[in-house]
Order: C-alpha cells, then sequence, then structure tokens
C-alpha cells in the first residue's frame, strides 16, 4: 500500500512539512514519485519515518540520525558501530531522565507548599486524619 505525504503526516501527527524535510535530507529509504511527482510511501519507508521520529524525540540530531543511515546502509559489518550509537544515545536518554525526575520533585515539593498556603483548610483536615 502507498501513502501521501498527507496521510503520513496524519498518522505520525507531525506537519507535512516535517514529513517532506525528512525526505528531502534523504534520511527515508523506499520514497517513491508518482506519476505527478508526489512522494509516495509504502510500509518499509513508514517504520524508517518511525524510527526517525523516535530518534528525533530522542535527541538525536540530523546528523546522526544521517550518520545511523549511512552505517545501515553498508550492511552487516557496521551493527557494532550502530550498536555503539544506539547506546551513547541510551545513556544521554537515561541522563535527561534522571534530570527531569530532580527537577519533578522541586517543582512537586513547590506545588505542595503553594497548596498549603491556597488551600490551608486543607491542609489542616488532611493532617488531621480526615
Amino acid at each position: 500500500m502507498s501513502y501521501s505525504v498527507k496521510e503520513v503526516a496524519e498518522m505520525f501527527r507531525i506537519s507535512p512539512h516535517t514529513v517532506r524535510y525528512y525526505t528531502d535530507q534523504e534520511l527515508i529509504p523506499g520514497v517513491t514519485r508518482d506519476q505527478n511527482g508526489r512522494r509516495m510511501f509504502d510500509d518499509a519507508a513508514l517504520g524508517w519515518l518511525r524510527t526517525i521520529i523516535a530518534f528525533r524525540t530522542a535527541g538525536m540530531s540530523i546528523d546522526m540520525i544521517r550518520h545511523y543511515l549511512d552505517l545501515y546502509n553498508q550492511g552487516e559489518e557496521t551493527i557494532p558501530a550502530r550498536y555503539q550509537l544506539l547506546v551513547k544515545q541510551q545513556q544521554i536518554i537515561r541522563q535527561k531522565l534522571d534530570d527531569l525526575v530532580q527537577q519533578m520533585e522541586v517543582i512537586n515539593k513547590k506545588v505542595q507548599s503553594y497548596n498549603g498556603w491556597i488551600h490551608p483548610a486543607e491542609n489542616t483536615q488532611n493532617e488531621k486524619g480526615q
């Protein structure tokens, strides 16, 4: 089955501009053109787009994604290099998650403190075990 830019954008909840940008950057293998020159995506191209979106959401740069794709295109002998690239990105994400958890703890304490000021009667009742 083939999908248009508009259909793909709706599927992935991204803008058509973003879909076209990724194809213009040659990050999605398998994108073809129909008789009118419109980009058409098959299921394999959708799989690549799903991967690209995940990589971008995880903070990978376009250059890093391009490097990953270049390694992929070179074949199985690059599996160790691809593995290392992804492990490095995992470490970056773990650190970001740890940072976010710490930031959330600070915000939770602030919200709890302000809640005590805004709703003092509720906090008094909660302290009494009600």
